[in-house]
């Protein structure tokens, strides 16, 4: 049962099969979150558009999304006038561009990212890109809600320094033995969580 709270949460789904956009929209509403509030982008380049519009506060979406050719011709100029780093041609280049565009409402929204089978370099190359959790198909109603209420439950700081923004990787804060010195690179801003809410 989803607390008042995380039903009142905003989400974008993105993915470029709308079936599968539906399915994962149904899953959420027979969670409890409400119709009202998911919106469904069809590639990278309408969620970036949406997410430059609205404040949204979870994205899921799918690592294959392969942008629409029309939208594509439209979408050069876009991608120009706003100097992305990279094309959100697929899941983890979505994220990159969402984690750095600062005309974004809310780079440090928490992402969900769906995928087929995998390996671990293509995990890592979505924990690298700055997604907060990687769900594995087929998608399975109570391990998308233990992810969700993760996220809203116990938050991780957010991390930007040169080659990295996204959540803090650390998933646990067993402090380090006392002669071991931190690895991290002193360049790094931590944002604690809720520091960077409105």
């Amino acid at each position: 049962m989803l607390n008042h709270t995380l039903r009142n949460i905003t989400i974008l789904v993105v993915d470029n099969e709308q079936k599968i956009a539906e399915l994962v929209k149904d899953v959420l509403c027979k969670l409890g979150f409400s119709e009202a509030l998911i919106t469904i982008a069809s590639d990278g380049y309408v969620a970036l558009e949406t997410l430059c519009q609205h404040r949204i506060d979870l994205i899921i979406c799918d690592w294959e999304m392969l942008p629409n050719e029309e939208y594509m011709k439209r979408a050069e100029h876009a991608f120009e006038r706003m100097q992305w780093t990279h094309q959100p041609t697929n899941g983890a280049n979505f994220v990159r561009c969402l984690r750095t565009l600062k005309i974004v409402h809310n780079p440090y929204v928490p992402v969900i990212m769906l995928t087929g089978p995998t390996t671990p370099n293509h995990l890592y190359y979505a924990r690298d890109a700055g997604v907060n959790e990687v769900l594995i198909k087929p998608l399975i109603a109570d391990d998308l809600a233990r992810r969700i209420v993760s996220i809203v439950e116990e938050p991780r700081d957010f991390i930007t320094c040169d080659t990295y923004r996204g959540p803090c990787r650390r998933r646990n804060s067993v402090p380090l033995p006392e002669n071991m010195p931190e690895r991290r690179h002193r360049l790094i801003q931590i944002i604690k969580y809720g520091e960077h809410r409105e």
